[in-house]
């Protein structure tokens, strides 16, 4: 069978229209209303046995939500209604230190200051203009990005310094939203949400800080997927048996990555790789997967 993934992020009514770009209750309605007419709907039990070689000619759609956010918890009663499943992929870190990621400090940042004026700062502070990017590389991380936000979040993403790049959103984060551990806990499940899930079988994790693991050394690799599916058991009740890589394109996945989470005991990985898995990927730890935005696209086609 054909196994098309769906992946989407923040869950919300209304959006800044910049910065964070959230699935709204009637978009996702309406998206596997699309979506069912060529594709049937399932859960993890259908992803084990698609990698356990299980193929028939049925087209299977999975619909994933990544970063473990609170208000991702309003999509199980929607999804119930339409007798529709999620996968849910857990960051970690925010559990135990009561921090908001980096990713998300950048988004909530970008909600409320233009890239124009970031590029400006990040020019000041670390001479973004001497960095050479690759437009093509960019263009495929970052698709739904102006030239800009991509050049934007890829230099504090990939490039800038761990170091300084923690210490540029701190203090940017801290001077427009105040407390961290008060936005953290609004921002992100609890312990409750994840027994809620795992309850369900609809728990994975998505490592534990949310870095993109092909940038850290094999070890730390390790530790950043181990430590992460430590907490979810611990929390839950029940070890995960998949992963969605943190961010899972080209610049934040590799052979190695998908070597360790398969040490691990995990039995699949999903990846920001676009496209459908027909059967011949390389791994079960590495399945193709798309953006939400891309649907439309893949309702048009017929399954392969």
């Amino acid at each position: 069978m054909p196994l098309l993934a769906v992946n989407h992020h923040y869950f919300r009514s209304t959006g800044t229209g910049q910065g964070i770009y959230p699935t709204t209750p009637d978009a996702l309605v309406a998206g596997v209303n699309q979506l069912r007419s060529r594709w049937r709907f399932g859960g993890e039990e259908d992803i084990l046995r698609y990698c356990d070689g299980g193929h028939t000619a049925e087209a299977l759609c999975i619909l994933t939500f990544d970063d473990g956010l609170k208000e991702q918890m309003h999509t199980l009663a929607l999804l119930d209604q339409l007798n529709v499943t999620a996968m849910y992929f857990v960051p970690t870190a925010p559990l135990v230190l009561h921090e908001v990621l980096d990713v998300h400090k950048l988004h909530m940042i970008r909600s409320n200051l233009s890239d124009a004026e970031l590029a400006a700062d990040l020019q000041q502070r670390f001479n973004i203009q001497a960095y050479e990017f690759d437009d093509q590389l960019l263009a495929v991380q970052y698709r739904y990005d102006e030239p800009n936000s991509r050049k934007v979040k890829y230099f504090l993403n990939f490039v800038l310094d761990p170091v300084a790049r923690v210490e540029w959103t701190r203090q940017r984060f801290g001077a427009m939203f105040g407390s961290e551990r008060a936005a953290s806990e609004a921002l992100y499940m609890n312990a409750e949400d994840l027994r809620v899930l795992a309850g369900r079988h609809l728990l994975g994790t998505h490592a534990h800080t949310h870095v993109p693991l092909a940038t850290l050394s094999a070890k730390d690799a390790e530790q950043e997927i181990e430590k992460s599916l430590d907490v979810l058991e611990n929390l839950s009740g029940r070890r995960p048996m998949g992963i969605s890589y943190p961010f899972g394109g080209q610049s934040a996945v590799s052979e190695s990555v998908f070597a360790t989470a398969q040490a691990l005991g995990l039995q699949y990985g999903l990846t920001m790789e676009r496209g459908v898995n027909i059967g011949n990927e390389k791994s079960s730890m590495a399945l193709k997967r798309i953006d939400v935005n891309d649907i439309k696209a893949w309702v048009d086609a017929s399954p392969p």
